[in-house]
């Protein structure tokens, strides 16, 4: 989210409309970042091993993998998308 963030403000601020894949490949590079992490948290969380239920397992799931992950990769996709976005002229008339 920080990598996407930061060049769609710089090219926003330079008025530069980037390609396709220079504005989405960053939210690519988040996606993999994210997957990695929750990875990593996932692992800790099983050889941790709390005596859960199961919905208290999906809750604590719930709660350190999918809510952030799904705040990150949405931020990431809004400033693509905004970086690519081109402002229509309000006096042009519609076709």
């Amino acid at each position: 989210m920080i990598l996407s963030w930061r060049l769609a403000r710089a090219r926003i601020a330079r008025g530069e409309r980037p390609g396709w894949l220079a504005a989405w490949g960053p939210v690519v590079f988040d996606l993999a970042t994210v997957l990695i992490v929750a990875v990593v948290v996932f692992r800790v969380y099983v050889a941790l091993g709390p005596e859960l239920s199961v919905a208290g397992h999906a809750g604590v799931l719930l709660v350190l993998l999918f809510l952030p992950s799904q705040a990150a990769l949405i931020a990431s996709a809004l400033w693509a998308t905004k970086s690519r976005w081109v402002e229509e002229d309000e006096t042009r008339s519609p076709e």
